[in-house]
């Protein structure tokens, strides 16, 4: 889970550890939670969802799910027909947009509240193999687990992109070693992502940053 996201989801994290999940709290750069190496989920309650297609958010965070995951996710929590009466978006508006966002390669889920968020969550976990499990062993004990996290912490990078690199690669030392070669390794990497990751792997460290 992201942190920016745990805190406005603790009646979601409650429901999952009452299914017997364990939630691992990181800075995510795509998606509001990993749930394997091949899934992430972004989820927005319906104000939210409205704002951000009003503002174009949506539109760049989907974007980004499919870029970096096979089986990118979105939720939709709460009366969305409801709120939209709220809000200056008109509902040709407001469907033309999930149908966009659709027909790009997001998948769409409705929840009715936080606890049907979880158990959509708890579902996709069950459904889907990968390298994060839903196990009574702590996620953070994982070597697998903390290399990709290692290497999908980097920006345009993602879980989907770090797993291959650890395939190409062997360990997560010989990936970075050889980061130079990643815009050829990795399709669609932007050169802004590798100035970026330059930066943070070759510039001196300074505490005031």
């Amino acid at each position: 889970m992201d942190s920016r996201e745990h805190e406005t989801a603790q009646a979601v994290i409650s429901a999952l550890k009452e299914l017997g999940c364990s939630v691992l709290v990181s800075t995510l750069t795509v998606g509001d939670y990993v749930v394997s190496s091949e899934v992430a989920v972004e989820r927005k309650r319906t104000m939210d969802l409205i704002n951000s297609i009003i503002d174009g958010r949506l539109f760049q965070q989907a974007s980004n799910l499919i870029e970096s995951y096979q089986e990118p996710y979105i939720i939709i929590e709460g009366d969305l027909w409801s709120t939209v009466s709220m809000r200056g978006i008109s509902r040709g508006a407001l469907i033309g947009a999930l149908v966009k966002v659709s027909r790009s390669g997001l998948r769409i889920l409705w929840a009715r509240d936080e606890r049907d968020t979880a158990q959509v969550l708890y579902s996709l976990a069950l459904a889907s193999p990968g390298l994060i499990k839903i196990s009574n062993r702590r996620k953070s004990e994982s070597t697998s687990y903390m290399q990709v996290s290692l290497l999908s912490s980097l920006p345009g990078i993602g879980v989907k992109r770090a797993v291959k690199l650890l395939k190409i690669y062997g360990t997560p030392l010989n990936a970075l070693n050889n980061y130079r070669q990643w815009p050829i390794k990795l399709s669609g990497l932007s050169s802004s992502s590798m100035l970026m990751i330059r930066r943070i792997l070759e510039s001196k460290f300074n505490d005031e940053d």
